[in-house]
């Protein structure tokens, strides 16, 4: 994959200012570290890519014409920022290592994220789809099952699977 010019830089920008779709202009390229703030993006495909340190902050993500349009696989995504991001239609994130990332706000419900890792991520007031055919393999912050469940009446422990082998390892 080759980088970004300037020159597409610029258009990239036009388009995300005008409202227009800037999915063909990044196919193909290396986007890390690039900034997609309030892009619309309505096809990506990025498999065994790094992506990491991209900012797509109130980006709209996919399109409901087009099945499953958002394809993020086997790709390292650490500390990319979703914050307010809407994913529309069904996305998949799956066996991606998206340590540290943002995802304050955003709409994940359709996102499938199987084996993915989130650890150090933020969900912080996200619309997220918790489900064990979705999530099947993921790894989750802690601290996001602890703030999830706080105002509960319901005591939820979280064991992660090793914590569970080493007690039946004990037992």
């Amino acid at each position: 994959m080759r980088k970004i010019t300037h020159q597409e830089r610029d258009t990239i920008n036009t388009y995300i200012k005008n409202g227009i779709d800037i999915s063909a202009l990044i196919e193909g390229k290396d986007i890390q570290n690039q900034n997609f703030n309030r892009a619309i993006i309505s096809k990506m495909e990025r498999v065994k890519d790094d992506i990491s340190g991209c900012s797509f902050a109130f980006a709209k993500l996919g399109s409901k014409e087009i099945p499953l349009s958002i394809k993020i696989l086997q790709t390292k995504m650490q500390n990319c920022n979703f914050e307010c991001a809407e994913f529309i239609g069904t996305a998949w994130i799956r066996n991606c290592d998206a340590q540290n990332c943002n995802f304050k706000g955003a709409d994940v419900s359709n996102v499938d994220y199987r084996f993915t890792n989130f650890l150090g991520s933020s969900f912080c007031e996200s619309k997220i789809r918790i489900s064990s055919k979705s999530g099947f393999g993921c790894k989750f912050p802690k601290e996001m099952w602890q703030e999830l469940t706080k105002q509960w009446d319901m005591k939820i422990n979280v064991i992660s699977q090793s914590e569970e082998l080493k007690n039946k390892e004990n037992v």
